[in-house]
């Protein structure tokens, strides 16, 4: 099956600060792409949610229609990762709140890993509950958890011992990964106001780190205003393009 075939139909991304729809295009029903974007002072609190999806709808009453596939991708929230077995073993929640602030009424989510591990995030429950009223099948994951999935699988691995960065700017956010022997071993994103923040950032992670090598990845059809700095503050080893958001996400899920 080709990625044009069990891509979403619908792409709702969730930051802090603005939700973004997008509509995929589908030749087949006449269905042309397109996309907004909603600033919000917390998009993950219900009550934003429910403006920004109301107003998207009022605006666009095509978005009421039923989608085959519809995905919710976090951007921005904390996340962390552990071995598969000790979030099986039923400590999840214990361990979670040692990394993330975890309130009353959030739902504790975990996302699937190439290397048996488990990328873990919160969200208030009300929240959640909320896009399902809109669209029941929706599915959600955070996009550190699809990013991962497409380098690990279609990036050739770093030499036994190699600490390899991966630095991904979207949408003011950056995100950086990092693999130790075809192993995610760092998992963090920031958001950024301005290039010191980048530069902040990207250089103290590389340092605590101790990379070897630094991969600046671009994401197809996304563009940003912040470079990262140069060779003489932090050599950049390796740049490559990656496909679509839209791409990334039927190759991390396919849509049932």
């Amino acid at each position: 099956m080709s990625s044009a075939a069990i891509q979403p139909d619908l792409i709702i991304s969730l930051s802090q600060d603005k939700v973004r729809l997008n509509l995929l295009e589908n030749p087949e029903s006449g269905r042309q792409a397109w996309q907004t974007t909603f600033e919000v002072d917390n998009i993950f609190l219900q009550e934003q949610v429910s403006n920004a999806m109301d107003q998207a709808l009022l605006e666009n009453p095509f978005l009421i229609d039923h989608f085959p596939c519809v995905e919710i991708v976090v951007l921005d929230q904390p996340s962390f990762f552990i071995p598969k077995k000790y979030a099986d073993n039923g400590n999840l929640g214990e361990i979670a709140a040692h990394y993330l602030r975890l309130r009353t009424g959030d739902t504790l989510t975990t996302d699937r890993s190439e290397d048996d591990a488990v990328i873990c995030y919160c969200l208030p429950t009300e929240t959640l509950m909320m896009f399902k009223e809109y669209y029941s099948n929706a599915g959600c994951n955070h996009l550190s958890s699809i990013l991962w999935h497409h380098l690990s699988s279609h990036q050739n691995r770093p030499g036994k011992n190699v600490t390899r960065l991966y630095f991904i700017v979207f949408s003011g956010i950056l995100i950086l990964l990092s693999e130790l022997n075809s192993k995610l071993i760092f998992s963090k994103n920031f958001s950024i106001r301005d290039k010191a923040d980048l530069f902040y950032y990207a250089i103290a992670c590389s340092r605590m780190i101790k990379a070897n090598e630094h991969w600046l990845v671009n994401i197809e059809d996304e563009t940003s205003k912040f470079e990262m700095p140069g060779d003489s503050v932090l050599k950049i080893d390796e740049k490559i393009l990656i496909p679509s958001l839209q791409v990334l996400m039927s190759q991390y899920k396919v849509c049932e």
